[in-house]
């Protein structure tokens, strides 16, 4: 038994302090309904940009929708992003934690190009 509580004390250790937890990515969607051309989407996507822990952005002005990836579980919450969509000029709404790995949303969003 002693040997079973020191090996799951080893394992836990050799995760760090922070552990697999805290350092998932998460992967966020929001829609920007005024959104009309790539004009709009580069502004949008150099503001999600500027936020703490976001790794990637897409923003689709086909689809009106943009995708946040985070490097971390301290990503931006939803005041946050539609701030930076609303510093943009724009509003944002539907804001939304997706299931799916960023990679996978965009290639959902591009029909798997780029």
């Amino acid at each position: 038994m002693k040997f079973r509580a020191l090996l799951i004390l080893a394992a836990s250790l050799s995760l760090g302090t922070s552990g697999f937890a805290d350092e998932a990515p998460l992967t966020f969607q929001v829609k920007v309904p005024e959104m009309k051309c790539t004009g709009c989407a580069w502004s949008i996507t150099q503001e999600l940009k500027k936020l703490d822990h976001v790794s990637d952005v897409y923003v689709d002005a086909k689809t009106k929708t943009a995708i946040i990836a985070t490097d971390s579980a301290d990503a931006p919450g939803e005041k946050a992003i539609l701030a930076a969509v609303k510093t943009a000029g724009y509003e944002g709404s539907g804001y939304t934690k997706l299931t799916v790995k960023f990679s996978e949303a965009k290639a959902a969003m591009t029909g798997g190009k780029g």
